[in-house]
């Protein structure tokens, strides 16, 4: 009886205590009963396995740390959740930056070594290792510095930890790094920038995720310069299918921004036909990135002097490229001036060193209402200018060699070129009255200007040639040697017409006419030397018309060949656009 009454208080026992346990809804003994209460518990476990200090306790500590204050036991485990979090009251300063961090980080390596170094506060490092922001503390300063040594001091002491850790009841945090050791080495995201680069992100957001790593930390910023560096490695083509890849990966974590965009713009140079890429002229000489190339001599884009002068070079020419193109079609095209213009002066793009765009008050108001002007005009900000004098006239200044060359956009106005080191006018001025006063003062005479170039009919012709006697010739015809003519680039000092261009058709009026014909008086060919000259065009033929009554010595060319009005012009001939043909005027 006793017995039975003793079975029985016990059954109601452990019931009582089963039912505290919300244990009494199944069968007694079965493993699925206990599985959400194991997981309850193992989900409190890893959360307190990477808890984090209280914030405002850490960062009072690490306020602590940079007064130099002494630090108590707990205090020297808080500060390390915030070693690299800038104190507003001391300037933000960060505790990695001093030079008492050292000693702090050796401290810690004592109690590593001993096994009394608190678990949490290696997490509280580890945290403070991955949320270090190169946006607000300069990588190649003390921040930079003491990053590197809490790096260090993390690979050193992470085989300490993982050993005292051992197999049971392991963190999150400590598995994966089990299986990621890499991210505390020098190298940190080697694994993950050929999967970034190839879009595949998965890898990298899990590490991040599992890790604790903030968006802003410098891991992003470290995986987009290995992405580029591995894409940097990559062949021409794949490289420059990368670049917009590459672009989208930096504009969103601009940490190594710059780095990033010196290695981009080097490897695309390096490219054997580099030609000019949108994207990537359009992003890096944004007003929020690189800015204008041609701002770097005024000290405003210093980001420039990161590459060589070759580069520079290159992406300079494609936003001298576009003014050309956006001053032609944008401008120009709205007064029907281009008359071949933008071909014309096309052919010179590899020798112009330097644009600038000059804007009328028109234009400057239509900005409000052309998409197109307003782009145009944010894209120039800095360097642009403006007309004062004619309200609906633009114009357009660049370099060649030596030489400042202003166009108009507006049919009337005559193109000035000027010697660089004697130009009437001020190249920077932030305001132009455009007329004879300043851009245009050369239409007073040949000593204010080195050529003027009327666009009348067939103007492309005579403007080449006026060129070619200031020894600035086609990029095609740069330093190159042609059949029966050898041209040179422009040089620093102006040559003479016949210093310049050397033709096999120019000789010594000594030298007998072949079937004693007779060149014109003032020509500095025979009429042996022209014929040959013409054989060499299909259909082209010599016409004389000279006679004791008058007449002149004619060139009729019906397929109207480039290269023989280029060969004509240099010979003196000039181009009768009534006739369709090319006449030699005596003198």
């Amino acid at each position: 009886m006793l017995a039975a009454e003793a079975l029985n208080r016990l059954n109601r026992g452990l019931t009582a205590a089963l039912e505290t346990m919300g244990l009494t809804s199944g069968p007694f003994g079965l493993p699925h009963l206990v599985e959400k209460p194991a997981k309850d518990a193992e989900l409190l476990f890893q959360g307190y396995a990477k808890a984090q200090a209280n914030k405002e306790d850490a960062y009072a500590a690490a306020r602590a740390f940079l007064r130099g204050q002494p630090l108590d036991s707990w205090q020297r485990d808080l500060v390390a959740s915030a070693v690299a979090t800038p104190i507003r009251e001391q300037s933000n300063a960060i505790v990695l930056e001093t030079k008492h961090f050292p000693s702090l980080l050796a401290s810690y390596e004592e109690e590593a070594a001993r096994g009394e170094l608190w678990r949490l506060t290696w997490h509280g490092l580890l945290y403070s290792y991955f949320n270090y922001t190169p946006v607000a503390n300069a990588p190649e300063g003390g921040g930079r510095n003491g990053w590197e040594a809490l790096r260090s001091f993390l690979e050193r002491t992470w085989p300490l930890l993982d050993k005292e850790t051992g197999t049971s009841m392991v963190p999150d945090w400590v598995a994966v790094l089990r299986r990621e050791p890499e991210v505390l080495t020098t190298n940190p995201v080697t694994k993950y920038a050929k999967a970034y680069l190839a879009g595949d992100t998965e890898p990298a957001d899990r590490l991040a995720a599992d890790l604790g790593i903030s968006p802003s930390s410098w891991f992003w910023s470290a995986l987009v310069l290995g992405a580029v560096r591995s894409a940097t490695a990559a062949k021409d083509v794949e490289f420059m299918r990368l670049v917009p890849r590459l672009l989208s990966l930096i504009d969103g974590h601009p940490g190594f921004r710059d780095e990033a965009l010196e290695l981009v713009l080097v490897r695309y140079h390096a490219c054997q036909n580099p030609v000019p890429d949108e994207q990537l002229r359009d992003y890096v000489v944004g007003p929020h990135v690189w800015k204008n190339p041609k701002l770097r001599g005024a000290g405003i884009a210093t980001a420039w002097n990161r590459v060589p002068e070759s580069v520079w070079m290159m992406v300079l020419a494609w936003v001298n490229e576009r003014n050309l193109k956006d001053f032609f079609d944008i401008l120009a095209s709205r007064n029907q001036a281009d008359e071949g213009r933008l071909a014309f002066w096309s052919k010179y793009m590899k020798q112009i060193t330097w644009t600038r765009l000059l804007f009328s008050a028109d234009t400057m108001y239509l900005k409000n209402t052309n998409e197109a002007i307003r782009d145009l005009i944010a894209r120039e900000a800095g360097a642009y200018a403006e007309l004062t004098s004619k309200r609906d006239v633009d114009a357009f200044m660049m370099q060649i060699g030596p030489y400042i060359i202003v166009e108009f956009s507006k049919t009337g106005n005559a193109c000035y070129v000027y010697k660089n080191d004697a130009l009437p006018y001020d190249r920077f001025a932030r305001y132009y009255g455009g007329g004879t006063e300043d851009l245009a003062s050369g239409y007073y005479g040949r000593d204010r200007r080195a050529a003027r170039i009327l666009h009348h009919s067939g103007w492309e012709y005579r403007a080449e040639e006026d060129l070619r006697a200031l020894g600035i010739v086609p990029d095609t015809q740069k330093g190159s040697r042609r059949t029966g003519h050898i041209v040179v680039g422009y040089s620093s000092t102006p040559s003479s017409r016949d210093a310049v261009s050397t033709s096999s058709s120019s000789v010594s009026r000594s030298t007998s006419d072949r079937g004693g014909k007779q060149a014109p008086r003032g020509a500095t060919f025979t009429m042996g030397r022209l014929e040959d000259l013409v054989k060499g065009y299909r259909g082209a033929f010599i016409k004389d018309s000279r006679g004791p009554s008058g007449g002149r010595l004619w060139v009729e060319d019906p397929s109207q060949a480039a290269s023989l009005a280029r060969e004509l012009s240099a010979l003196g001939f000039k181009w009768a656009a009534a006739r369709a043909a090319w006449y030699f005027p005596e003198r």
